[in-house]
């Protein structure tokens, strides 16, 4: 009976290490077919999360196709690590050949260049590496910088500490500049239109003076040598309380000299984050606007070959296709409305003569460091002109009119002593007015 009983319950055990089996060998085969499903979504979770890094990297690299096409290559370029070996570092190599100067930022700039894909103003790598580069005057690509707003959708601090690449918002900038690099500068007078030849050359470098080559003068300011200026990419636009220089908006007119000068002063506040201590701001000078026409009139501007296109005039549209021909580049890294828009007073003058400029007597004898002084004269006497200035150098002059593009032409004098310049739609032209208020003529912003 006992034997029967374990019978009994050997089998029971039997039969339940069977039903045993048989469900872990049912779980077995189930982990089997779940460990495909979990690899499968581990898989595409990877892929998911890898796609926006991925967009970004193709982006880019569309970004810099782009760029290498649009701007013209120099096969006289020096290649760099030509014997292809490998660096003990990785150093960032400027892409700027050229030997123009690095620009010099000031307190509260930022560096910035265009980003063709999105359409949008960029944080720039001050460094200047060769993929995505800030500058690059050889491919006639000039350095551009902003003023931000303290306190906008980002902050200033937010875009001073952002990495390069960082979209700027339009509604955060203030005011928009473009680096002229210091050159010596070789020009046939009484020739007419032409190339004019351009060397960058080190702001410690001996100044020449002729014949062959002039360093421009608009690099001395106040008996200190400058490696460049920035100047205002546009006129000074906004109003009177509430001063910019942006794209597509109207110039400020209507002002005296005077007014205009010391409007321009309100730059220097945490508003706009310009220094005073360390930046000269000012009403742009005769000699200064000068150096942008000779700049634009060479191969790093409009120039090729020996052959110069002309600037369209000012479209407010200043990234569109028609809008960038108005710039003194053919691009939109130039400096804009120098043709086209409204005319400009530069801080150029007859001998001293106040006129309606609002200053005193002893203003100007106090501060002749802010403008360009000329020799009492008729307005056909053309010889007073300084070289570099873009007047006694854009001869022959006949009945007002220069050969450069047939420009008004007419000198400053006592009746109207301070020079504006674009009139009749032209970089190249220059006459004299009072220096009084005048709904058509406006004013651009120079600072070193």
């Amino acid at each position: 009976m006992k034997k029967k009983e374990q019978k009994s319950v050997d089998s029971v055990i039997k039969e339940t290490n069977k039903e045993t089996k048989v469900e872990n060998f049912d779980n077995n085969v189930g982990l089997k077919d779940y460990k495909f499903v979990i690899i499968l979504l581990v898989v595409i979770a990877i892929f998911a999360f890898s796609m926006p890094l991925i967009s970004t990297g193709i982006k880019k690299l569309e970004e810099s196709n782009f760029i290498d096409n649009l701007f013209s290559k120099n096969n006289d370029v020096p290649v760099d690590n030509i014997d292809n070996k490998v660096p003990d570092k990785v150093e960032i190599v400027n892409a700027d050949k050229s030997g123009a100067n690095a620009p010099v930022l000031r307190d509260g700039m930022i560096p910035v260049r265009y980003n063709y894909i999105e359409e949008k103003w960029v944080k720039a790598n001050a460094d200047n590496p060769s993929a995505n580069s800030w500058y690059n005057y050889t491919e006639k690509k000039w350095a551009n910088a902003i003023l931000v707003r303290e306190n906008g959708t980002k902050t200033r601090e937010f875009y001073e500490n952002a990495a390069p690449d960082t979209i700027i918002n339009d509604e955060d900038i203030l005011a928009f500049y473009v680096w002229i690099p210091r050159y010596k500068y070789s020009i046939v007078s009484s020739t007419g239109f032409q190339q004019i030849d351009i060397v960058f050359e080190e702001t410690t470098a001996t100044k020449t003076t002729g014949p062959n080559y002039i360093t421009h003068p608009a690099f001395t300011f106040d008996g200190n040598e400058l490696s460049g200026i920035w100047v205002g990419k546009f006129e000074v636009t906004g109003n009177s309380n509430n001063l910019t220089i942006l794209p597509n908006q109207s110039a400020v007119v209507n002002q005296n000299i005077s007014n205009m000068f010391n409007s321009i002063q309100g730059f220097y506040n945490s508003y706009y984050g310009l220094n005073k201590e360390t930046t000269n701001l000012r009403l742009i000078k005769n000699s200064e606007w000068g150096a942008i026409v000779y700049l634009t009139n060479s191969k790093y501007g409009i120039c090729r070959n020996k052959e110069c296109t002309e600037m369209s005039p000012y479209n407010l549209d200043y990234s569109s296709d028609e809008g960038i021909k108005s710039s003194t580049t053919g691009n939109i890294t130039g400096v804009y409305a120098m043709n086209g828009s409204v005319m400009e007073y530069v801080m150029g003058n007859n001998n001293g003569v106040v006129g309606e400029s609002g200053f005193d007597s002893v203003w100007m004898s106090e501060n002749r460091k802010y403008y360009d002084n000329y020799s009492d004269g008729g307005e056909g006497e053309y010889m007073r002109g300084i070289l570099g200035d873009a007047t006694i150098e854009f001869g022959p002059f006949n009945n007002g009119q220069s050969s450069w593009n047939n420009s008004f032409s007419k000198f400053v004098t006592s009746e109207n002593p301070w020079f504006f310049r674009d009139i009749n739609n032209s970089i190249y032209s220059f006459s004299g007015y009072t220096g009084g208020a005048h709904y058509q003529v406006g004013f651009r912003l120079s600072l070193s």
